[in-house]
């Protein structure tokens, strides 16, 4: 094997070292998450907890709240990729859009409340946590729109619409990671505020 060939395979190594570290940290991160506070986990714990050192923790999360917004945004990528995965030629899809978003979150709720809830008050704050999704869901309404002739059912308020689903959602999630609502209230009173938007229309946004 040529001098380059081994650099190129060293490099290789170090970086399926490092996505399988980060993986066993993050991992050992969610446990800890699911048996209590966030604020009292300490790097020392995630070591203990993941088999690796606490210098390796360090290494790759140079803070704890780091772990934690590495955990929101990959919350966050399972939300968006759910969301596409929803048909949008199918009755009440913008519906099945909360429903899906919130049953993303409810799979390992423990977890995500606490993530999400740091990451947008410890982190970026609330809007930037949920930009990604916001632009999927927007890209949605539109290509609805623009694969429609006569404009299917939002010919020219797709914006408003997505905006106004997508702010409803985006203020109960944060309720819910305060604990200001419940698993089973979060997906009924995220479903219901799709439902007031699409069904209700721009009549009551306008």
């Amino acid at each position: 094997m040529s001098a380059d060939g081994r650099g190129a395979a060293r490099r290789d190594r170090a970086v399926g070292q490092r996505a399988e570290s980060k993986a066993v940290l993050l991992e050992a991160a969610r446990v800890l998450l699911r048996k209590g506070s966030a604020l009292e986990i300490r790097a020392i714990d995630i070591a203990e907890e993941s088999g690796l050192s606490r210098q390796t923790v360090f290494h790759y999360y140079p803070a704890i709240r780091l772990i934690f917004f590495e955990l929101s945004d990959l919350c966050q990528s399972a939300l968006q990729e759910a969301v596409r995965a929803v048909d949008p030629y199918e009755a009440d899809w913008e519906i099945r859009v909360s429903e899906v978003a919130a049953d993303i979150l409810l799979e390992d709720s423990a977890v995500n409340r606490q993530v999400l809830f740091i990451s947008a008050s410890q982190g970026r704050g609330a809007d930037a946590v949920m930009a990604g999704t916001r632009d999927v869901v927007r890209n949605m309404f539109s290509s609805v729109r623009a694969a429609h002739e006569d404009g299917g059912k939002y010919p020219s308020f797709e914006d408003d619409l997505a905006d106004a689903t997508l702010t409803q959602f985006q203020g109960l999630m944060y309720q819910w990671a305060a604990g200001l609502l419940t698993d089973a209230e979060f997906k009924e009173k995220s479903t219901r505020a799709a439902e007031t938007v699409v069904r209700h229309g721009l009549n009551h946004l306008h």
